[in-house]
């Protein structure tokens, strides 16, 4: 039955969308379909279905009728409707409506009367007849409108929509392609400064970021990619990074439940480990230290923090923060009103939990 309803459904859309590309053709069509059965009404009404009854009086009759008609269903659909009905003025819609009812009554009412001379005219009985049928047209005309209208407001919102999931398709592409050469550009000046000083560590290090540039280059294409996975890339890196720095960089990485299959989003969380390494390993005074910890003991959400000390007497280079806005707009787009992320910073501590809804 559902079937049914949603091919006729489209059978309908698809002759409304052909008839708004041909509006005179199927107003008239229309017109003519009315004529045809307001004769065929008459003659059921008289009870003689004979062409003997069909004179010029009476064809005058009807095409009179049909253009009182089609004088009020017009001053319905292009003035009562779009003026007052859907500007939700509806007390006027319904005074003028009721206006309009009244003119094609009496201006029908007279012409009957005309035609049949005064004689055998019940004028209750006529006037309600009029009545009946005016509120007939008025009603068919009024519902194929607002159905053509919402057909055209849907195509409206699906069209709305679809330019909208390409521009944040297009804006995701863009945001994506910043994070590939910012990351490697900070990774290459620490396989730089290891070359430089002849490390023994330098071949090993070229070996992690092999493994990086893959997941960058691969992986990271996926919309989501497994936490499993993203874990792998985080360690790498973080191994990465603590290669060049000596033993009093305390670096602690925790994952806590075993929900790896839980997927997001890549690349969203290395901003945050770069960002702490760049400026946590700087507070050598006070015993510098990194924390990261992701929680995964639930399958419908990501809890990510990480907290690191900073040096308050060292300057913000040029460029700071460039990673992180980065993410924030990927988040608001990816994840709007399903994240929630909080960062609290103050002369001796810098902190960042980023928890992610995954339903």
């Amino acid at each position: 039955m559902l079937l049914n309803f949603a091919e006729k459904w489209k059978t309908m859309r698809r002759l409304l969308d052909r008839n708004s590309r041909n509006p005179v053709l199927a107003h008239l069509l229309f017109w003519f379909i009315s004529i045809v059965l307001f004769t065929v009404t008459l003659f059921y009404t008289r009870g003689d279905f004979s062409l003997s009854v069909i004179n010029m009086k009476w064809a005058v009759n009807i095409l009179v009728t049909i253009v009182f008609l089609a004088v009020s269903v017009y001053i319905n659909l292009l003035w009562l409707i779009p003026f007052f009905f859907d500007r939700r003025r509806y007390r006027l819609f319904f005074l003028l409506e009721l206006g309009n009812i009244i003119l094609f009554i009496i201006l029908n009412f007279i012409v009957s009367y005309f035609f049949e001379g005064g004689q055998h005219i019940n004028i209750v009985s006529e006037v309600m007849a009029e009545l009946i049928l005016v509120l007939i047209f008025l009603t068919i005309t009024t519902l194929l409108k607002l159905m053509r209208d919402s057909v055209r407001m849907q195509d409206v919102e699906l069209r709305m929509k679809e330019v909208e999931k390409q521009k944040i398709e297009a804006e995701l592409r863009a945001l994506k392609a910043q994070i590939n050469p910012h990351f490697f550009f900070n990774t290459l000046n620490g396989l730089y400064s290891l070359t430089l000083d002849k490390s023994e560590k330098a071949p090993e290090l070229i070996l992690k970021l092999s493994d990086l540039m893959r997941f960058v280059i691969y992986e990271s294409k996926d919309d989501q990619v497994s936490m499993g996975k993203q874990l792998e890339f985080l360690q790498n890196y973080v191994y990465l990074e603590r290669i060049r720095f000596d033993e009093s960089l305390a670096v602690a990485f925790e994952v806590n439940g075993e929900n790896l299959q839980n997927k997001t989003a890549p690349l969203l969380f290395i901003a945050f480990i770069e960002n702490a390494f760049k400026h946590g390993a700087k507070a050598r005074d006070t015993n510098p230290y990194i924390h990261i910890r992701f929680d995964l003991e639930r399958s419908d959400r990501v809890l990510f923090t990480i907290e690191n000390n900073i040096d308050p007497r060292a300057q913000r280079p040029a460029g700071w923060g460039i990673g992180l806005e980065n993410v924030k707009k990927r988040l608001e787009l990816l994840y709007p009103d399903r994240h929630t992320l909080t960062i609290n910073e103050d002369q001796r501590s810098y902190r960042v939990q980023l928890l992610i809804n995954l339903l």
